[in-house]
């Protein structure tokens, strides 16, 4: 994981491990996925349940990426609403975590929908930009511990058959003929699935519908006494601004609080390099602790207990991309899910392995040749 964005607050080894990782590199796999975040594992977990023949390349460890390092809400369809095949995203996932057993902190109150300004609603005792914030509308969703969420999907892919590889970065890919390069070795899979969601550019530079990538910075704060939280007005909510300026964030498993807030666009290798220590970094992370200490007199003074950033992909039309690639159609790709990315790369990855098993056709609101 890049230490240099900092640490998240997901602590993994408080729920189930994960399996092993393989580590000889295969010869021959009918089906290669390129990314070990949720879609990825998602799909290989899927596919291998069906019988198919999958091998998954993380580049780092899994969930290193947008999947480890999200703030874990969990919220239905996508940023732009809710669409056909993305409209039961959050029952999707509540039903596999039960039915595989995943022990990964999911809760699902539901999400606040806040604004700016007494606009009716609830009028929460917060205050930010000089206005008060209000809950404009409770929607499907809630939180889970996404370091979790990944070590899960790991092990019920592994389980399943498929064969998961770490610190396995993808060096080429080549659309036609298809063929992968990793590090001693080169793949001609019969499918590729490309889930890299911010650094899709990375290996795929000439996508039609551009993905832009950036850098999410969040804070924690420190377990709040059960006073403070009620002078808050928090429940177990999580709750994320429908105007601007943006502000995300939910409350932690221990009493803390996670806020978010902020964004720094670049190209993958740019971002890469990021190190939270940097003068920018830091005045973004200055402006989030401000907007944290004015919501409320009870959190004036309240601790910070991490910094960290993470990678998330923005698409121009808030809509992920989700489909094949225009030149070649055994090569699908997965990303760009611009914030809503926790329960709908799940979907992502079970609507992927379906169109692959029984030629379901993926959703063409998500196509990358839209």
């Amino acid at each position: 994981m890049n230490r240099s964005w900092g640490e998240p607050p997901w602590r993994a080894d408080e729920f189930s491990p994960g399996p092993p990782s393989l580590i000889e590199r295969p010869e021959t796999a009918d089906i290669v996925i390129v990314g070990g975040g949720f879609t990825g594992l998602s799909a290989a977990y899927r596919l291998a349940k069906r019988g198919a023949d999958v091998a998954l390349f993380e580049a780092e460890s899994l969930g290193a990426g947008a999947s480890g390092r999200t703030g874990g809400l969990v919220l239905e369809g996508t940023a732009e609403g809710i669409r056909p095949d993305a409209d039961d995203c959050v029952p999707f996932l509540k039903r596999l975590v039960a039915e595989e057993q995943i022990d990964c902190g999911l809760e699902l109150p539901g999400c606040w929908l806040i604004g700016h300004g007494d606009n009716g609603g609830r009028v929460l005792p917060w205050y930010d930009d000089n206005r008060v914030i209000h809950v404009a509308e409770t929607v499907t969703g809630g939180v889970v511990n996404p370091l979790a969420l990944v070590r899960g999907l790991a092990r019920i892919a592994a389980k399943a058959g498929a064969r998961l590889y770490e610190n396995a970065p993808v060096r080429r890919i080549r659309a036609e003929p298809l063929s992968v390069a990793i590090d001693g070795v080169t793949l001609k899979p019969r499918k590729l699935i490309v889930a890299t969601n911010a650094w899709l550019d990375a290996l795929l530079p000439n996508l039609r519908i551009g993905v832009r990538s950036c850098l999410t910075f969040a804070l924690t704060i420190r377990p709040l006494s059960d006073t403070t939280r009620s002078k808050l007005g928090l429940s177990g909510h999580p709750f994320y601004t429908i105007d601007q300026p943006y502000l995300w964030g939910r409350p932690l498993y221990d009493g803390g609080l996670l806020i978010g807030g902020g964004l720094m666009f670049g190209a993958p290798d740019q971002l890469q390099q990021i190190d939270v220590n940097n003068r920018e970094v830091r005045a973004v992370f200055e402006r989030i602790e401000r907007r944290i200490h004015g919501l409320n007199p009870a959190l004036a003074d309240a601790a910070v207990a991490a910094r960290w950033g993470g990678p998330i992909a923005i698409t121009s039309d808030y809509l992920p991309l989700i489909g094949p690639l225009p030149e070649n159609p055994d090569v699908i790709v997965a990303g760009g899910y611009t914030g809503h990315g926790v329960a709908l790369s799940v979907k992502a990855g079970a609507l992927i392995a379906d169109a692959i098993v029984d030629g379901k056709p993926l959703p063409s609101w998500a196509s990358p040749a839209r």
